[in-house]
């Protein structure tokens, strides 16, 4: 083992600074936007009342544009102030759990979906049945194949409501086989739904 003898007549505590200085000045000068502003139609080509600044935020409520819920920002583009689309409130799509009993293969029944649950009912008049992208996913023991048929859009007579009816076909791999998925009397089978306009 060695010795070691330190003699001095001073000691240095060395540690952290005294202060520190952040400094969080970083990218473009100037005042930020912070106004969210809600209008009937594209904002490049409406006269606006009030001054805006750099990132305000505006969304355009006029159900009968291509654009409805759309939400632009104010941005320096190419050297000009404008209105930048950034993207849209409307998510187009719905997802719903279901218990469905099927015979032979079929649901029982058609899945009725309210279409007001996906889209505005202002733009229904624009959509078919084949804008409606319709997924589905079973929660069983065995593996399960299915495939969707979308109807014709309907209204209720009864309720007023428009619905648009989907119906299933599937088959599940059982005892080696793939046969024909049927209920009857057991549970329901559990099906998840996601809905989507294309």
């Amino acid at each position: 083992m060695t010795d070691v003898f330190v003699s001095s007549d001073s000691l240095t505590v060395i540690g952290g600074t005294s202060s520190v200085d952040v400094n969080v000045d970083y990218g473009p000068q100037g005042d930020r936007g912070s106004s969210f502003f809600v209008g009937y139609g594209n904002p490049n080509s409406i006269t606006h009342t009030s001054s805006l600044q750099v990132l305000d935020i505006y969304i355009n409520v006029q159900s009968t544009d291509d654009d409805y819920l759309v939400m632009y920002q104010y941005q320096l583009s190419d050297g000009i102030l404008s209105w930048i689309s950034i993207g849209k409130l409307l998510t187009d799509q719905f997802s719903s759990n279901r218990q469905l009993r099927f015979v032979d293969g079929v649901t029982e029944n058609a899945v009725d979906f309210n279409v007001a649950n996906i889209v505005p009912m202002s733009i229904l008049s624009s959509l078919t049945k084949d804008n409606f992208n319709v997924q589905c996913t079973f929660v069983s023991d065995n593996p399960v194949a299915a495939s969707t048929t979308v109807g014709d859009i309907y209204i209720d007579s009864l309720t007023g409501n428009t619905y648009l009816p989907v119906d299933i076909n599937a088959v599940e791999y059982s005892g080696g086989n793939w046969v024909p998925l049927h209920t009857g009397s057991s549970p329901l089978s559990n099906v998840h739904f996601f809905v989507t306009v294309v």
